[in-house]
């Protein structure tokens, strides 16, 4: 695998590539569905695939071990960013937005508007 510099933001892929055992051709699914129990049909020879642990297919097999290294990645990429400090920029962004929100209920409403009639 490999080590990148800290603070450097690279964008990991949610799907993973499926080889199809019949037709031979590849096509995506999300990491984090394939897992030991799913089962997908392939879209252009409508096969059915089920994704067990230990099956003696070898699509099978690459299919589960890639899609339990993205939700791997996934995971310590959710934990970086829950880790990593608020910026000081956002503070300054909340402190214009509460201005905002300050001016909004200031607002008074047109005369005729404030009462509703029912029939």
């Amino acid at each position: 695998m490999m080590d990148l510099p800290e603070g450097c933001a690279v964008e990991i892929e949610e799907t993973i590539q499926v080889r199809c055992s019949r037709c031979k051709l590849k096509f995506r699914d999300k990491a984090r569905r394939v897992r030991d129990g799913y089962s997908r049909q392939c879209p252009s020879c409508e096969r059915m695939l089920f994704f067990v642990d230990g099956s003696p297919n070898q699509d099978i097999n690459h299919a589960l071990r890639e899609a339990e290294r993205v939700r791997k990645l996934l995971r310590q990429e959710q934990d970086r960013k829950a880790s990593k400090p608020a910026p000081v920029a956002a503070e300054a962004e909340d402190a214009e937005a509460a201005t905002v929100s300050r001016r909004i209920d200031r607002r008074v409403r047109g005369p005729g508007r404030t009462t509703i009639r029912s029939r």
